[in-house]
């Protein structure tokens, strides 16, 4: 006898994979910031401009800062915002890699950890309730 399994646990069982990749995604983003922060340089950066995308919608700060050896170096930062979130003259503290200088962030929540915690979070969450749903289903 042929039994069918419902739609629903179908579902649940194509959206389990989805959600576990969410996660390990968050994971990855998480242990490579973590590396970068481990390895990273420290500068104080001064904005000395800000540039709106090519949209029109969005400003990014434009830093000026000075490496550990002595290079000046002028970049994007990494995140925009509507309204600006800094004004030119601010002053702020940056991470960079050493290796590459112009691979900068901002020593701030938003700029290291939003992403990696925004993955594990929806990640670990929508994993949680399709495995509970898909128990209770037995």
């Amino acid at each position: 006898m042929l039994s069918l399994v419902s739609p629903v646990i179908i579902v649940g069982l194509v959206l389990l994979p989805m959600s576990l990749l969410i996660l390990l995604v968050g994971v990855w983003l998480y242990l490579r910031t973590r590396g970068f922060i481990s390895t990273a340089g420290q500068a104080t950066a001064r904005v000395v401009a800000l540039q709106m995308d090519e949209a029109g919608e969005v400003y990014y700060p434009i830093f000026e800062f000075t490496t550990a050896d002595g290079k000046m170096l002028r970049i994007k930062g990494s995140t925009g915002s509507n309204p600006p979130r800094h004004k030119v003259g601010d002053v702020v503290s940056l991470l960079y890699d050493p290796r590459r200088p112009e691979d900068a962030r901002e020593r701030k929540f938003l700029d290291l950890w939003a992403l990696p915690s925004m993955a594990i979070g929806l990640g670990g969450l929508c994993t949680t309730i399709l495995v509970l749903f898909l128990l209770s289903q037995r």
